[in-house]
């Protein structure tokens, strides 16, 4: 790699997206809206813990956030203007966005409910719809290629995230208190967001300290609806990304999670930065942006205070100070073999991930559902791999939730290997087994 493999460098492209994204969604907010609105977009995107955990994370979704602000401001400028470069930056980004995560069509189907709505109302009934629905052909035609992997992914049960509980309302509330960080700031959140609603001024009174309630009287204000379009778009942007999986996961398999919908954040935090610039009163903004600050900055003092990620280095550097040449490591799911062989600086130690292993407690769901994984396939898969060693460990990402199929494979090591001792790790256990004799 250009940069290295160490742990900074591996995380430093989700740490330039998350940077990045913050001008983007200032960008995105000026279009939309004006100045300030993206300004306060910004900030509460520069201080979100939920955006500012997956940017240090190698993972995709500070770059998913920042393809998916890209894709809606050339989205948004294609619908003033339809021109070579909002088109060829709409399709550039949203077909990057899509490749990056597919949790990115639910941004596509956002645009075109949007687009939808705009050949039900408005009264041009052109809308250069043909060039839109080209767009549309040009980034599902990019996508096919991807296809011959998306389709065997489906199909395996692996990729069918059974792992997934079916959400429920409460597991919705959770994801929009993830976006804002505590509860206390979704209420204000959500407050700002009706108030992007409305504009409103003083047209008489003020008000007199002796008599407060007769002052009140006098006062008339005038209250407008702002232009509901943006509002609108960001409305199905927040609601569809979230909205669509959920009921997925309600009628069919489960989808939904709600670190996917992290694109979803953006529409929030730009809902509540035009809110805020509808205040008329200047103490008032500079007050609530405090608020917003000091709750924002508690939440991440918190975030930094708190273990959050399981600790596979140290899981990892323990079997790498206890293991002797010849032994056995088996990892458990086969997909953490990537976090050991990352970790690992042991040589002479066999590493044999046990394939196939779904992260379940069903009990007729232990294994992926091609032939060969069933119990008694698996029973031979492990002892074939400990055969001619007599010390194995066992490396077990506890935090995934396949107590029972970890509970079959010490089964199977215990009728030829006695249990040592086993040590815990945030999120891992580590099991040392040697020969009986």
């Amino acid at each position: 790699m250009v940069f290295g493999t160490s742990e900074s460098a591996v995380r430093l492209l989700s740490v330039l997206c998350g940077v990045l994204a913050i001008p983007m969604i200032y960008v995105v907010g000026r279009q939309l809206f004006n100045r300030e609105a993206g300004l306060v977009g910004a900030l509460i995107l520069a201080l979100s813990s939920f955006n500012i955990q997956y940017s240090q994370e190698t993972r995709m979704y500070s770059l998913m956030v920042l393809l998916a602000l890209i894709s809606m401001y050339f989205f948004w400028r294609f619908l003033q203007r339809s021109s070579l470069i909002s088109s060829v930056g709409y399709v550039l980004s949203t077909t990057l966005l899509v490749y990056t995560h597919y949790y990115g069509w639910f941004v596509v189907i956002a645009e075109n409910i949007y687009v939808v709505t705009l050949l039900v109302l408005s009264k041009d009934r052109t809308f250069r719809l043909r060039h839109w629905a080209v767009l549309q052909a040009i980034v599902v035609a990019l996508f096919v290629p991807w296809m011959a992997v998306l389709i065997p992914q489906i199909l395996r049960r692996e990729a069918t995230l059974t792992w997934l509980a079916a959400p429920t309302l409460a597991t919705l509330a959770r994801t929009f208190v993830s976006y804002s960080g505590t509860a206390a700031l979704l209420v204000l959140f959500l407050g700002l967001s009706v108030l992007s609603l409305f504009a409103y001024q003083k047209v008489r009174g003020s008000l007199s300290w002796k008599a407060p309630l007769k002052a009140l009287e006098g006062y008339v204000w005038e209250v407008h609806l702002q232009n509901a379009a943006p509002l609108y778009f960001l409305a199905v942007w927040l609601l569809a990304i979230n909205l669509i999986p959920f009921v997925i996961s309600r009628v069919s398999s489960p989808i939904y999670n709600g670190f996917y919908t992290i694109a979803a954040s953006v529409a929030l935090y730009l809902l509540v930065g035009k809110g805020l610039s509808n205040v008329n009163s200047r103490p008032v903004k500079v007050a609530v942006v405090g608020i917003i600050v000091v709750l924002s900055v508690a939440n991440l003092q918190a975030f930094y205070a708190s273990v959050l990620k399981p600790d596979g280095r140290g899981a990892t550097a323990f079997v790498d100070a206890n293991a002797n040449s010849g032994d056995v490591v088996l990892i458990s799911p086969s997909y953490h073999n990537l976090v050991f062989d990352y970790y690992n600086n042991r040589t002479g130690v066999a590493v044999k991930p046990i394939q196939s292993w779904a992260v379940t407690d069903k009990p007729t769901n232990y294994w992926a559902t091609p032939s060969g994984n069933r119990p008694e396939d698996k029973t031979k898969e492990i002892q074939s791999d400990v055969t001619g060693h007599d010390r194995v460990w066992f490396f077990d990402a506890s935090y995934e939730g396949a107590a029972a199929a970890d509970n079959f494979t010490l089964a199977i090591l215990n009728e030829s290997y006695a249990n040592v001792y086993v040590t815990h790790f945030f999120g891992y256990n580590v099991y040392f087994f040697e020969k009986r004799a």
